[in-house]
């Protein structure tokens, strides 16, 4: 064999020895236990997983106002959701609230859903996580529907978005108030609902579904309250399971849609007007009240289906938006 080549071999030998030597030796340096300060709290903001020591530094968002219903003594960083004492129905306290007076939608409380076209009642849009679609502004939310090629009738492709607190606010029973602007135009179909908290495993309809609101666009001066369960599906046409309010230019302004839910009963109001009321059957099983779980919230603003697209679509009306001022929710005392 070459001297050269041996030479080198060698070489390349001690290298590898002494480098692996060093390793070892820096390796057993290294504390196992080295501290690592930061927040340990994981309800905090800034909460740190890789931290061994709190530092004292965690942050927690909350009502930092302690003249209000949902002050919160941890709190360090005003959320914008403070509520004061004067908006608390009779017989109730605050359970939770998102005024939406952040920059962005508060991921705690809300999950965004991310849906195909035809995924749910044969609806057109693609539901997203885009800004366009789901933005906070001025102390509103938007959920904000829009056509992806406003200058191309051939193609109507749309985008809006849909948000639910499912796993993260949940409640069973109570008064859930909602104050929302409807969008308007032939197509729009926008829903505040419910669902309960257990329809993975026992599936829909099964599991409950309440309609605090419901709007189509091309029936602009009513608004709709219904439940579905197996018994009763209470779908397009109305039944009596279904509450029909008649407001001309209802989308014109802000109103109030609001269920107040008990063991027994469960009633619709609109600005504080009862329109709907369904009390427990005297012989009532899970088919007919499936109402003694918790349930979570939904918004949406759907484009077409088979409810909102029985008229088609105007291609017109884009960008329209569903607004909402709060989300609201009250238990019983």
């Amino acid at each position: 064999m070459d001297k050269k080549l041996i030479f080198w071999i060698k070489i390349f030998f001690c290298i590898t020895v002494l480098c692996t030597y060093s390793c070892e030796q820096e390796k057993n340096e290294i504390p196992e236990n080295k501290d690592i300060l930061g927040c340990t709290n994981n309800k905090a903001i800034n909460f740190l997983n890789t931290a061994t020591v709190d530092d004292g530094s965690c942050e927690y968002l909350g009502c930092t106002d302690p003249e209000s219903i949902n002050f919160d003594s941890l709190a360090t960083i005003n959320d914008g959701n403070c509520l004061s004492y004067e908006y608390l129905p009779e017989g109730y306290s605050l359970f939770w609230n998102d005024e939406f007076n952040g920059d962005t939608l508060d991921l705690r409380f809300w999950n965004v859903e991310l849906m195909e076209p035809g995924t749910v009642n044969n609806e057109l849009q693609t539901y997203t996580n885009s800004v366009e679609n789901i933005l906070l502004n001025n102390g509103y939310l938007y959920i904000r529907a829009k056509k992806d090629n406003p200058f191309d009738p051939n193609q109507p492709g749309y985008t809006s978005g849909r948000i639910n607190t499912a796993g993260k606010v949940e409640l069973q029973y109570g008064l859930w108030e909602i104050r929302a602007k409807l969008p308007s135009g032939v197509g729009t179909w926008p829903a505040i609902w419910m669902l309960n908290s257990e329809i993975n495993s026992v599936g829909w309809p099964y599991c409950g579904e309440i309609d605090i609101m419901e709007h189509v666009g091309y029936d602009p001066d009513r608004v709709f309250f219904s439940i579905h369960n197996t018994d009763l599906y209470g779908n397009v046409g109305g039944t009596n399971q279904q509450g029909i309010y008649n407001l001309s230019g209802i989308e014109n302004d802000f109103h109030t849609y609001t269920i107040e839910w008990s063991p027994t009963f469960i009633k619709g109001y609109i600005d504080g007007n009862l329109y709907f009321n369904y009390n427990k059957p005297s012989f009532s099983d899970y088919n007919n009240w499936p109402y003694d779980s918790p349930f979570f919230l939904i918004i949406n603003l759907a484009i077409g289906g088979e409810w909102g697209g029985q008229q088609g679509v105007d291609n017109s009306i884009f960008p329209s938006s569903f607004i909402i001022d709060y989300v609201r929710m009250f238990q019983k005392l």
